[in-house]
């Protein structure tokens, strides 16, 4: 009985040391963590964040967990494109691919940049994120608080006919490190809130 015991915890042991060489987990669970330079997402990445609605008026309504996962490379266009799907629904999020000039998301069957990387303060684009829009990069290599600490990210608006829709913040590490989308209020058509966030807060390579 205790030789089986044995072989089993090496059995297990082992298994353990393969799982781990083969990924690499990052959170906020220890001061300072930084990504390793050559660690980009892939597929089989996992991104965990914390999902956020809000009233019109401010405070928010629900916050829970949401899991994302690179589950194939599918190909538009001629090009290879990440498939990342939320895992508790298996619908597809982002179809998403970098390039030479930064993140692009295939959507509206073609390709756009979502983050325009490397980039300098004031630089602005077009895109198409849910719709035809302005972005303009309002920070560059900052600091934000999220779930993995030491993480350096650039900070784009999107502006849909002068509104701001979207804010994202983005890093080559991790991608999409926070989001938060901007709705038109039901009764004040004319004003927009802070409708949802995601905030990453783990991310499995």
């Amino acid at each position: 009985m205790r030789a089986t015991f044995l072989t089993i915890s090496c059995i297990v042991i082992i298994g353990a040391t393969l799982l781990s060489s083969c990924q690499k987990e990052i959170d906020g669970a220890g001061n300072g963590v930084i990504v390793p330079a050559e660690i980009k997402p892939k597929l089989g990445t996992i991104w965990k964040y914390v999902y956020t609605r809000y009233y019109s008026s401010g405070p928010a309504i629900f916050s829970y967990f949401v899991t994302y996962k690179a589950v194939s490379e599918e190909e538009y266009g001629g090009e290879k494109w990440l498939n990342i799907v939320d895992t508790a629904t298996n619908i597809t999020v982002f179809l998403l691919n970098v390039k030479a000039d930064g993140l692009y998301q295939y959507t509206n069957n073609d390709a756009y940049i979502l983050c325009k990387y490397p980039a300098a303060i004031n630089d602005t684009y077009n895109t198409y994120n849910g719709g035809p829009e302005d972005f303009t990069v309002k920070g560059v290599n900052d600091s934000i608080p999220t779930g993995i600490n030491g993480l350096k990210v650039n900070f784009y608006e999107g502006i849909i006919g002068g509104d701001i829709i979207d804010r994202i913040w983005y890093s080559d590490k991790v991608w999409i490190a926070r989001k938060y989308l901007y709705k038109r209020q039901v009764l004040s058509p004319f004003i927009y809130y802070r409708y949802e966030t995601w905030v990453l807060q783990k991310i499995i390579y």
